[in-house]
């Protein structure tokens, strides 16, 4: 069954967007503001879909690759160690698809809310596996 795999798909956006979302107060010291979209009203275009799509694909490997390190530390403060390694991984993926980290958590924002971008991104993301 084909929905099966989409669902996933936006399931893995929506977990990478919320770690994202978790990784930010760590990382708002080293951004400059920006410019925060509504998701109400973000008609993101095809670039930007892909970007997210591909972004989202980054940040759900960063986040597979470092949640067993962060499980298994010694102690709260090498967990929290990890944690800031694999959030700052997480800005820069984003960073390098060429989104802001504002940009990614409205688009994933808009997609929980709005099941035809869901389905979009789900395809791309489909596509770029």
């Amino acid at each position: 069954m084909k929905i099966q795999p989409t669902a996933l798909a936006l399931a893995t956006v929506l977990t990478g967007a919320l770690i994202l979302a978790l990784a930010l107060p760590m990382q708002a010291q080293n951004s400059q503001p920006s410019q925060q979209l509504p998701s109400q009203q973000l008609e993101p275009s095809q670039a930007q879909l892909e970007s997210f799509a591909s972004a989202a694909l980054e940040v759900q490997q960063i986040r597979s690759k470092w949640q067993p390190r962060i499980q298994a530390a010694d102690n709260a403060e090498q967990a929290q160690e990890f944690q800031v390694q694999a959030s700052t991984e997480m800005v820069s993926a984003v960073q390098d698809k060429g989104l802001t980290v504002d940009t990614y958590r409205a688009i994933a924002t808009a997609a929980r809310d709005n099941p035809e971008l869901a389905r979009r991104i789900g395809k791309l993301i489909e596509q770029a596996r």
